[in-house]
């Protein structure tokens, strides 16, 4: 099925269906439950598609200018250093679906209640030799976690399980948690918190992008090539600060409120996995995933129009005998559809 396919169910105007029916059996007719929006907490502001457009009145962070940038190493055996960079400016469009429902985790005693954001991203090439040419796709989910009461019963909600005491609150530090399939053979399960969750989530003022990626450049390692420009590495001022086309973007564009969440790998209160095929295991191994949000507002009250985020994915290359760890690391700032 295309992408132009009108026959989704459930296709809302203006937004990009995902590239599959949202129905796999049509007969029998289907009972589905009623997409839990509220229980996405603030997760439910990303439904929708959200794609690069100009910010505000501005002429830039369209997918010819946008405010993003990828940093990224391909091992070379030819190259004397063992590797050369793939840097580019790149536009994306992404689409978050709620399912129907929630994914309840049952304990015995209490449950922990996934509500789930589906999503699907798709990169492409703002600029260079491959102009507007498909880079990436991968799609994942979204997870608000909230305990609640367990019922009794296997498919009624009540009566519930007796608790004693009070059940234990969801940890704001693993409230949020991103699943993701990449289709190289990697998949990923990262938690993290929304700051301030849940009394003062909602940021007053622009966005103070400052998170930075654990690792920018490699060490252990002739970095030359890093800080001299090439077809693959078109701004090597970047590579010193990935974050400085966000810091550009609400520049351009500055919010009045903001959301805050992020999700790692290796966060402490919740550590993550990463799985990887063999040959990934052997040629370039990741080891970690992180990333960092900023949903934006720009009237107090009003809808989160724009996406800031940074991600670092860290890889282990072997490099003329020696285990290197190269982040790769990607930036974008988008507007919803």
């Amino acid at each position: 099925m295309s992408e132009k396919d009108t026959t989704y169910i459930g296709k809302t105007s203006g937004i990009t269906p995902p590239i599959f029916p949202n129905t796999l059996i049509n007969e029998p007719k289907q009972i589905n439950p009623t997409s839990n929006v509220s229980g996405l907490g603030p997760l439910s502001h990303l439904i929708g598609t959200w794609t690069n457009k100009n910010l505000g009145s501005t002429s830039k962070g369209g997918t010819a200018t946008p405010y993003s940038y990828n940093i990224m190493p391909l091992p070379t055996v030819s190259e004397s250093s063992g590797y050369i960079l793939k840097n580019f400016k790149y536009y994306e469009e992404i689409t978050f679906s709620p399912i129907n429902g929630t994914a309840p985790n049952r304990g015995g005693d209490y449950i922990q209640n996934a509500n789930v954001l589906f999503y699907e991203q798709r990169i492409y090439f703002a600029d260079g030799p491959a102009k507007d040419r498909l880079v990436h796709a991968e799609n994942g989910s979204w997870l608000f976690l909230v305990t609640g009461p367990q019922s009794e019963e296997p498919y009624a909600s009540t009566p519930v399980v007796p608790h004693k005491g009070s059940i234990p609150d969801q940890s704001v530090t693993t409230n949020v948690a991103k699943q993701i399939s990449v289709p190289h053979g990697n998949s990923i399960l990262a938690q993290g918190g929304i700051k301030g969750y849940p009394s003062s989530y909602i940021q007053k003022g622009n966005a103070p992008i400052n998170n930075y990626p654990k690792t920018i450049i490699p060490s252990g390692i002739d970095t030359t090539q890093y800080s001299v420009k090439s077809v693959g590495n078109p701004f090597p001022d970047l590579n010193n600060n990935p974050n400085k086309p966000l810091q550009d973007g609400i520049s351009a564009n500055p919010c009045t409120q903001y959301i805050q969440w992020g999700v790692d790998t290796e966060n402490p209160a919740a550590k993550g996995a990463v799985t990887n095929i063999p040959f990934e295991k052997q040629k370039a191994n990741v080891i970690d995933y992180n990333a960092n949000y900023w949903l934006q507002a720009f009237t107090q009250g009003g809808e989160f129009t724009q996406l800031s985020y940074n991600q670092t994915i860290l890889m282990d290359i072997p490099i003329n005998g020696t285990i290197i760890k190269f982040p790769h690391i990607t930036c974008n700032t988008l507007t919803k559809k």
